[in-house]
């Protein structure tokens, strides 16, 4: 039998929800410098002083939002490694949850760049870990498919490379082109 707690938990974890939900939109229909407080609690449905008792601030709301992405890359990444048969799959489908996912955020959006500079800018932490996180699960699948020997830098290489292969001038390509670098690249890589 629930109580009235599990009912507040759920009613807790909808309104947040629809709060991330609402940042992301306005974020990426304003960029996150011209989204207000206003925008994403309008987003969301909720007032803003429902939005402040969850988020102190708009940088908080988009770290939580940045926090999900990467929870969401990584559980997509793990998945993608667990399923491979390959080397090459493996590749393919670690950098695709990864790196693919990112493209499809920033060209969501003609604001991508100032999304990704405010990304950097204020989660560097949580973006390092979630980086180290993503390295560690490329380590594992060159290990697991028998390139142990140098995997450490193979995959700091190879995640270097991955965000290059995303980036045309000072602009982000499009996804179809990123992923026909990333084939060509781990073609090369596992030949």
């Amino acid at each position: 039998m629930r109580n009235d707690n599990d009912h507040d938990q759920e009613g807790s974890q909808d309104r947040r929800a629809r709060i991330l939900d609402g940042a992301r939109a306005a974020f990426l229909r304003f960029g996150f410098e011209r989204s207000s407080i206003a925008d994403i609690a309008a987003g969301a449905g909720v007032s803003r002083t429902a939005l402040y008792h969850y988020f102190p601030g708009k940088e908080e709301v988009l770290r939580a939002v940045v926090d999900e992405l990467h929870a969401t890359t990584l559980g997509d990444a793990v998945v993608a490694l667990e399923t491979s048969e390959s080397l090459g799959t493996a590749l393919t489908g670690l950098l695709e949850a990864k790196f693919g996912q990112t493209l499809a955020v920033v060209a969501a959006s003609p604001h991508g760049m100032e999304l990704m500079d405010a990304t950097n800018r204020l989660t560097g932490t949580a973006t390092r870990a979630a980086d180290d996180a993503f390295q560690a699960l490329v380590v594992k699948a060159l290990v697991r498919h028998g390139r142990a020997k140098g995997a450490a830098a193979v995959a700091d290489t190879l995640v270097a490379a991955a965000k290059g292969l995303m980036r045309a001038g000072d602009g982000y390509v499009a996804h179809a082109k990123f992923s026909e670098r990333m084939r060509r690249l781990v073609g090369w890589l596992v030949d």
